[in-house]
């Protein structure tokens, strides 16, 4: 449970880096592009999978019908809410 929940830290984290990233997509000029391309890597790729990763652990841990104690719960629905956000941005064609 320990590593789920830093987990899912990490994962709020990446997509915090998300959004961010798509900003830096919007002002086409960053101001360090070292740092513009970590924030757009942990953004595009890492969040991604961390989240996938992520919700389907809480998913399985949920139908196991085992508590969350440990996980906050404005964390669990926030990455969800990423991740619908994420399948709908990146993956859904345009």
């Amino acid at each position: 449970m320990a590593l789920l929940r830093v987990l899912s830290r990490s994962a709020f984290i990446c997509n915090i880096c998300f959004l961010i990233s798509l900003v830096l997509l919007l002002i086409r000029d960053p101001v360090s592009p070292g740092l513009a391309s970590l924030i757009i890597a942990m953004g595009f790729v890492l969040s991604i999978l961390l989240n996938v990763v992520v919700n389907i652990s809480v998913a399985v841990v949920l139908l196991r019908k085992k508590p969350l104690r440990e996980i906050p719960r404005f964390l669990l629905y926030a990455n969800a809410l990423f991740l619908v956000i994420q399948i709908t941005l990146l993956i859904l064609p345009k």
